[in-house]
C-alpha cells in the first residue's frame, strides 16, 4: 500500500471514530449534558418574585444597504503602447510591429510579436479582424513570452 494511500484511510478511520464516539457519549443513559445556566440558590431561601417584563419597543428597521459591485481587475501581463507601424499577416507565424517615441533625443522603441489564433483584436468593446489593423493606428498590446518569442494575447486599438 502507498503512503498517499495509508494517508487516506488514516483521515477516514478518524473520522469514522471521532463521529462513532461523539454518538456513543450521546447514547448511553447514564450521561446528562449540562445547562451551562447558574446555580440554583438553595431551597431554605424564598425566591424573590420577579420585577414585571418593561414593554420592548419596537425595532427600528434599518435601511437596506446598496450593494456596491467593484469590477475586478484583470491582469492581462505586460503590456506596450504605441503606434502600429507595420503587420505581416501573410508570413507564418503572422507578426505585428508597433512603435513608441522616446523623445527627439534618445529615438523610438520598437516592439515586434507574434498572432496567434487565440489573440483578441479589439477596437473600442467591438472585436475585429486582423485585417482590420492598419499603420498609424494608435494601440495597447498585451503580451506573454513564450518559448523564446513574444506572443501577442490581445490588441486594443483605440
Amino acid at each position: 500500500m502507498s503512503f498517499n494511500h495509508s494517508r487516506t484511510i488514516s483521515r477516514i478511520s478518524w473520522s469514522f471514530l471521532a463521529v462513532f464516539g461523539s454518538l456513543a457519549l450521546l447514547s448511553s443513559p447514564g450521561l446528562t449534558l449540562a445547562d451551562n445556566a447558574p446555580a440554583a440558590p438553595a431551597a431554605s431561601a424564598p425566591a424573590a418574585p420577579a420585577a414585571p417584563a418593561k414593554p420592548m419597543a419596537p425595532a427600528k428597521k434599518a435601511a437596506p444597504k446598496k450593494k456596491v459591485v467593484k469590477k475586478k481587475q484583470m491582469h492581462m501581463g505586460p503590456s506596450f503602447s504605441g503606434t502600429i507601424r507595420a503587420t505581416d499577416l501573410s508570413a507564418s507565424p503572422m507578426t505585428v510591429v508597433a512603435v513608441r517615441s522616446l523623445g527627439k533625443k534618445k529615438g523610438d522603441f520598437v516592439f515586434g510579436g507574434i498572432l496567434t489564433s487565440h489573440t483578441v483584436i479589439m477596437k473600442g468593446k467591438k472585436h475585429i479582424k486582423a485585417s482590420g489593423l492598419e499603420t498609424g493606428q494608435k494601440a495597447v498590446i498585451y503580451y506573454k513570452r513564450a518559448m523564446g518569442t513574444l506572443v501577442i494575447t490581445k490588441i486594443w486599438v483605440r
